[in-house]
């Protein structure tokens, strides 16, 4: 139960809560709607490091939910986000795609050649051109004291057709070389969900985290002391949660039966 709706603040995941692949899940549509005119702040998080914000609003978009970037949050803007606030008008070296590299620009930070292995930072996505020149300069400059942050750990990406390699794998690469633990940015790592709160000015009191997944969501929410909402709708079930250590503070069927509970 949720007594009184304490909650200012909703971080929701998308795939398995909102959406399961090109379906809209029950109740997704109208508890966003009940979210906007309770005047509630929400960001939708994706640990996903290639997808744009764009590419997420334009699949919502499909699926009947109308929103805009003020309510999306990738784990690639979000580590960008992160890098301008902690190291202001750095050097960075990319290991990424082009969004990634017009991110950090917009961000007034300084992306550093791809031979040039001289940075404050190594900031590491999904890159469908990693190489060998890029594995060897950006462990040149972790080596060299550049701090090593990774978007997510995720090591394959689901695409269409089957999967490709992900961010994880060019992280694992580098680490490996390196001997360096990288900081990661996406879920269960704390940051995409302290980086939201931020954005939204709000505190982890004031805040629940809805996800899908115990290992990720839930764990995430835990780690960043929000409060946290498990529904059944995607990957995990009851039984997982009854197994699994880590316990989320409420659980539904889906956002159609939280919706149900939040209007009574």
């Amino acid at each position: 139960m949720l007594p009184s709706l304490p909650y200012t603040t909703y971080l929701i995941d998308l795939d398995g809560v909102i959406y399961r692949g090109n379906e809209l899940l029950p109740g997704a549509q109208e508890f966003i709607a009940w979210l906007d005119a309770n005047h509630k702040k929400y960001l939708f998080l994706t640990n996903n490091s290639f997808a744009s914000e764009t590419q997420v609003l334009e699949k919502l978009t499909r699926l009947g939910i109308a929103s805009d970037t003020s309510h999306v949050l990738g784990a690639g803007q979000a580590a960008v986000q992160n890098i301008a606030h902690r190291f202001p008008a750095a050097t960075v070296y990319l290991v990424g795609e082009e969004p990634m590299r017009n991110m950090l620009l917009a961000h007034h930070l300084r992306v550093a050649a791809l031979d040039d292995a001289r940075a404050d930072v190594v900031l590491v996505g999904l890159d469908r051109t990693f190489d060998y020149k890029k594995l060897t300069n950006a462990v040149q400059a972790i080596m060299a004291g550049a701090a090593f942050i990774a978007v997510n750990r995720d090591p394959r990406l689901p695409v269409v057709g089957g999967l490709i390699p992900g961010c994880g794998a060019m992280v694992a690469a580098i680490e490996a070389a390196s001997g360096i633990t990288p900081e990661v940015v996406g879920k269960p790592e704390p940051t995409l969900l302290l980086e939201a709160m931020r954005l939204l000015a709000s505190t982890p009191e004031e805040t629940v985290m809805i996800g899908d997944t115990l290992s990720v969501d839930i764990l995430a929410g835990k780690n960043a002391a929000t409060h946290t909402i498990f529904v059944l709708s995607g990957s995990n079930s009851l039984a997982d949660e009854e197994k699994y250590q880590v316990k989320p503070d409420h659980i539904y069927q889906d956002v159609a039966a939280l919706l149900k509970e939040v209007e009574s």
